[in-house]
């Protein structure tokens, strides 16, 4: 019996997995292709239709008979959620299985729920919020990606620097789980936009090398990085490569070239001169350790000066590895908005759908 609910289970997932890849099929060609009895195809067809995760999808070209019903796999049976949270802002997106994106959430958390506690459950109440006003049924979110720029330990994250002590091994994957009931995941912020960039532009690089600038919270410039091999985050044994926790330029320096009133262009070119000199080292390392056939940047924060940070990287680069006759491409990101929480969504899909076990049991939980 117990061989035979495997097995049943394996037959299901066999079917949902070939109609998410391929046109809309009829039973028959799912029968040919995966070399499954006409019984087996039509009980694993039942019951995916009734979890809703595939749908009917018209008939088939007649040949002179009875017209054969197409099915297809139905994004909208599933839904993932991603949470980008650079304290106090946060932002939300819904997504569904294909990755699209259905709606967003730009917020920002009140001074009382800065607190790991109390940020937690403003993000539970928000993402409950957002998930009720669009009408999805909770038991169809199959997971939440939550992006933070923090060091991460097992399940457990800390935010480096003096101005949020509380955040120090906090368990926010436990803590979000019990709020929601759903499935959470953890990384880096960064690590997240990287995929929302690859998914959005679909580079298709064998090794993709991403850094971003990003505020901190004391008015700093911190700089985060990640590499995506064949698609997928190298994270390394914790989680934590290419994270470059010291890559910063420190708050007083910033302040002491704004309180020199200079012209705005001139403050832009004295800015953007500071950040390279102090980040170009790290950018470097992350190149030569890594190889990548491309490096895309996101200085989006150094606003009229990004592309002048971005070309002068680039010279920079580019000329250090000249004498080994090595060159990359440097590209400026181009996926923007939510691009943190989108590739949070995304990251929950590259997971669940690279466990497929887990993805049939999280898709196939029992309706309300």
């Amino acid at each position: 019996m117990g061989n035979q609910q495997v097995l049943k289970r394996v037959n299901l997932l066999r079917v949902l997995l070939a109609l998410k890849t391929d046109l809309p099929l009829t039973k028959n060609q799912l029968c040919t292709q995966l070399q499954l009895s006409r019984p087996t195809v039509d009980r694993a067809i039942s019951d995916l239709l009734v979890r809703g995760v595939i749908q009917n999808d018209g008939q088939s070209l007649s040949g002179g008979g009875r017209r054969a019903v197409l099915y297809s796999f139905n994004a909208q049976g599933g839904y993932t959620i991603g949470v980008d949270l650079e304290l106090p802002e946060l932002n939300l997106v819904l997504a569904d299985l294909s990755g699209c994106l259905v709606t967003s959430r730009s917020l920002e958390i009140p001074p009382n729920s800065i607190a790991p506690q109390a940020a937690m459950k403003f993000i539970s109440d928000r993402v409950m919020e957002m998930v009720i006003e669009e009408g999805v049924e909770i038991d169809r979110i199959i997971g939440v990606g939550l992006g933070i720029p923090a060091f991460l330990h097992a399940d457990k994250i800390t935010i480096a620097g003096r101005n949020l002590p509380e955040w120090s091994e906090v368990p926010v994957k436990e803590i979000l789980e019990r709020l929601l009931t759903i499935p959470v995941w953890v990384d880096n912020d960064v690590n997240f936009m990287a995929l929302a960039e690859d998914y959005t532009i679909g580079y298709h690089d064998s090794v993709l090398a991403y850094i971003a600038l990003r505020k901190g919270l004391a008015g700093d410039i911190r700089m985060g990085g990640s590499v995506l091999v064949d698609g997928v985050l190298f994270r390394g044994a914790s989680g934590n490569a290419v994270s470059l926790q010291h890559a910063y330029v420190e708050a007083n320096k910033l302040k002491k070239l704004r309180r020199r009133k200079l012209d705005p262009t001139a403050t832009t070119c004295e800015l953007t001169s500071l950040v390279i000199d102090h980040l170009v080292a790290p950018i470097m390392h992350i190149v030569t350790l890594f190889d990548p056939l491309r490096l895309v940047i996101n200085a989006e924060i150094l606003e009229d000066g990004e592309d002048i940070f971005i070309s002068e990287c680039a010279r920079r680069i580019n000329h250090n590895l000249s004498e080994f006759d090595w060159k990359i491409i440097i590209n400026k990101a181009q996926e923007r908005e939510f691009s943190c929480a989108k590739g949070g969504a995304l990251f929950v899909l590259q997971r669940l759908f690279n466990d497929p076990h887990r993805l049939l049991a999280e898709l196939t939980a029992s309706p309300s």
